[in-house]
């Protein structure tokens, strides 16, 4: 009994990084209850997952990393736009050397390679998730015993996984891939973020003094992709508005479950 006790905060951790990637796996399986021809959904799923994401990075890391240092010389908060411009500044460089394709606009980024277009999309999946695997694992990292923070981010990452699912899986099956390897295209995207949360609470647990840096470099990566791919992609084709509607939406929910959870 005790050594269970003393392993809750794993037990909590692994159990928050499984069902964000079951909360993606679901949101890919939407592929199978839909038509080749919904693209509106496409927009409304990516742009409800931004506001999400957007809603986290503030509320859930940024506000918790300001708290942390709450009290201390007005100086030692400039840990927070450093590390949120290190997170900015680490998304950058791997969005301009890793070779990747653009799911809705199809515009390939990155140094040039020979990769398929299927492994182009795999890339593209990879980099878009590893921030918020990262939010999640660092969140965990710096909870202690007060895991509320870190849950409420969970749950808000998890419920965008549900949508971020369907807007991988959905695009697939509308450029000709089957439902099933859609499905599992869409899925695998949610199985990234567990590596990624990992070394995000290994990273922040072993620098436990520099947690608020992690936390707001966890926000800088995350808000760039936000505002460097998944906005611009869910406001293409014609969907401007309804891209942006969704992002509002998205950031009211993460919002709301902040205000009414913490």
């Amino acid at each position: 009994m005790l050594s269970i006790l003393k392993n809750m905060p794993v037990l909590i951790f692994i159990g928050a990084i499984v069902f964000n990637w079951l909360s993606t796996l679901l949101g890919a399986c939407v592929v199978y209850f839909t038509n080749k021809e919904n693209k509106h959904l496409v927009s409304v799923a990516i742009g409800s997952s931004a506001g999400i994401m957007i809603a986290a990075s503030f509320f859930s890391l940024i506000l918790p990393a300001m708290e942390q240092l709450e009290g201390m010389n007005k100086w030692y908060l400039m840990i927070i736009p450093v590390g949120f411009l290190c997170g900015v500044l680490f998304l950058a460089i791997c969005d301009h050397l890793l070779p990747h394709e653009h799911m809705i606009s199809g515009e390939i980024e990155g140094v040039h390679s020979h990769f398929s277009k299927n492994q182009l999309f795999l890339l593209a999946m990879t980099l878009h998730n590893i921030p918020e695997g990262l939010a999640v694992g660092v969140a965990f990292a710096s909870a202690h015993q007060q895991f509320l923070p870190a849950l409420i981010l969970s749950l808000g990452i998890g419920i965008q996984n549900f949508p971020e699912g369907m807007a991988i899986s959905l695009p697939m099956y509308q450029y000709g891939k089957s439902r099933f390897v859609s499905m599992m295209y869409g899925q695998f995207s949610g199985i990234v973020e567990i590596p990624a949360a990992v070394l995000g609470y290994l990273f922040a647990a072993s620098i436990e003094n520099l947690l608020p840096f992690a936390l707001s470099f966890a926000a800088g990566a995350m808000l760039f992709v936000c505002v460097e791919d998944m906005i611009p992609e869910a406001c293409c084709q014609h969907q401007i508005d309804i891209g942006a509607i969704s992002c509002m939406i998205g950031f009211i929910i993460m919002m709301t479950l902040d205000i009414m959870l913490s």
